[in-house]
């Protein structure tokens, strides 16, 4: 049995990279050959991913990687047969058997850096690796305890701060020789007055082994509480299983975003001098980019391939990187969309976030304004759809907000993590479909502000769709115009694309036929093919 993980840092987001990553991780976890970990480093519900993402994850197991050192990162990827990097911008090394580096795009790591992120840079990079490394050694390596599953900020507890648990989390413990000191809190934020805990604690790795501790407790809000846990005999590990009431911020709180759902906070209350638990205070206040950031590319010497998602990411893979990469389009589930009756309906699908190669939607409605406000009979009963997962990030949430107050008293609907079925049928009713990823950008200067390929372009495709997205990018790889699907160049083109469409100037069932027959090239069959020969490849080189 071949053991590969599967890295993606942006799980929890459950966007188009996720998707492909977790492709990858369904079709690994269905063969007998493969036993397969998707390692994440905050904790997301694999449950909520398969249903947003349409996929079945039951086989794949979920494990916290936080990144504390390039030490850590050894103990955790050595131990596989196969280790995929698909995180977007990481820098990280791999260490396992074998390794595999997906590229969606060569972003430079210094991207959203501005002169506070240089400043840091340049007078406290030095001491920042310096103290993680002081880290390590004072967590004993961190080896002593792992972070299986249910911690929202594992980094955090392992630098002996609390971290948030999903209602379920689970710890195992290296035999200590001695009793685990695990605090327990029901802050002053959280609406469970008391709040219900259960503790326990299994003599070996796994919930049937000989059960050595089970307690029940109840905190009032607002109240800690510490509890020591006898460790086993076993020679592997003592497995702690904690359960607790929950709760969902954004439901009892009109004003949150955060829509997670929450449980006891725990702590590692283990004994440790004031010097250690100084340092490792001082040490959760470093921002990560510090230790992370690559003084060269050398990490990509770890790795035996480097895919690509596009002949566009292929082609600034060679240019920037000088590295050869092979291709792997992402998979597209084109047989859940159907061609039905369409309502006036134009819609935009993608996350939201305002950097990077972000889908521009705050633009895209204010194009739909100026439509409205200057054709207002031909655009009579026209809704703009803007459809995306977006993070519990500050700036995210943010980058919504505007786009709700741009497109105040407009036909506007912005709908954020919505469910895969949901947005099936959104796909379904759209006469029309925007991307414009990269607009008003400069390829050459910014080549990472364009879409890398454009899986919602396919989709739109499937779903009978009439694409109008920019001529930028992977996107012109997927649509050729006129045939498929239109290209526009402009804010100018794209208004008049639209309309054109609108007046019945445009062959749409001609189109909708063309589109349906380009898009079996990135159907979710070509894409598995195409993924067991590379790993196969990659496995018996």
């Amino acid at each position: 049995m071949k053991k590969i993980a599967i890295y993606d840092r942006y799980l929890s987001t459950a966007g188009g990279g996720e998707r492909y990553s977790c492709k990858i991780a369904e079709i690994l976890s269905e063969k007998k050959d493969f036993e397969v970990d998707l390692m994440t480093d905050i904790f997301a519900d694999l449950d909520d991913v398969s249903r947003r993402l349409n996929l079945d994850l039951r086989r794949v197991n979920l494990k916290i990687f936080p990144f504390i050192s390039e030490d850590y990162t050894v103990k955790i990827t050595r131990k596989y047969d196969l280790f995929i990097n698909a995180t977007y911008l990481s820098p990280l090394p791999a260490y396992a058997s074998k390794n595999i580096y997906l590229c969606y795009f060569p972003t430079p790591f210094d991207v959203d850096f501005g002169f506070i992120h240089k400043f840091l840079m340049l007078f406290f990079r030095l001491p920042a690796v310096w103290l993680y490394k002081l880290a390590y050694r004072l967590g004993r390596g961190f080896d002593d305890i792992e972070v299986e599953e249910g911690l929202y900020e594992p980094k955090r507890f392992l630098l002996r701060r609390g971290s948030w648990s999903s209602g379920r989390a689970v710890l195992k413990v290296k035999k200590l020789n001695q009793s685990m000191m695990l605090g327990f809190k029901n802050p002053g934020t959280s609406p469970l007055d008391p709040m219900k805990i259960n503790i326990r604690a299994f003599d070996g790795g796994m919930e049937n082994d000989r059960l050595l501790y089970n307690e029940d407790i109840e905190l009032k809000k607002g109240s800690n509480k510490t509890i020591e846990i006898p460790t086993g005999s076993a020679e592997d590990s003592t497995l702690i299983l904690i359960s607790s009431d929950t709760f969902i911020p954004a439901e009892i709180d009109k004003n949150s975003r955060d829509s997670r759902k929450l449980g006891a906070v725990i702590y590692d209350r283990r004994k440790i001098n004031c010097f250690k638990k100084a340092a490792l205070k001082i040490l959760g206040y470093i921002p990560l980019f510090l230790l992370t950031f690559p003084r060269d590319l050398t990490f990509l010497e770890t790795y035996n391939r480097i895919i690509t998602i596009s002949e566009y990411s292929r082609n600034w893979v060679k240019k920037l990187w000088n590295k050869e990469s092979v291709i792997l389009f992402p998979p597209v589930d084109i047989g859940s969309f159907k061609v039905e009756k369409k309502d006036k309906i134009i819609l935009c699908a993608g996350r939201f976030f305002p950097e990077h190669h972000n889908k521009k939607q705050l633009e895209l409605v204010e194009v739909f304004k100026e439509l409205v406000d200057r054709y207002p009979e031909k655009m009579r009963g026209y809704t703009l759809y803007l459809v995306g997962g977006v993070e519990s990030r500050p700036d995210h949430l943010e980058y919504v907000e505007k786009i709700m107050a741009a497109g105040k008293n407009y036909p506007v609907k912005v709908i954020t993590n919505i469910e895969w079925e949901k947005l099936v049928g959104i796909f379904t009713r759209s006469l029309i479909f925007w991307h414009a990823s990269g607009m008003g950008e400069d390829e050459k200067v910014h080549p990472e502000k364009f879409e890398h390929f454009g899986i919602t372009t396919v989709e739109a495709m499937a779903a009978g769709c009439i694409p109008v997205v920019i001529n930028k990018g992977g996107q012109k790889e997927i649509i050729k115009n006129g045939y498929d699907g239109f290209l526009f160049n402009s804010r100018k083109e794209l208004k008049d694309i639209t309309l054109d469409i609108i007046d019945g100037n445009v062959d749409v069932e001609g189109i909708r036929n063309n589109a349906a027959a380009s898009c079996s090239r990135f159907s979710n069959i070509k894409f598995e093919e195409n993924l067991i020969s590379i790993i196969s490849e990659v496995m018996n080189d």
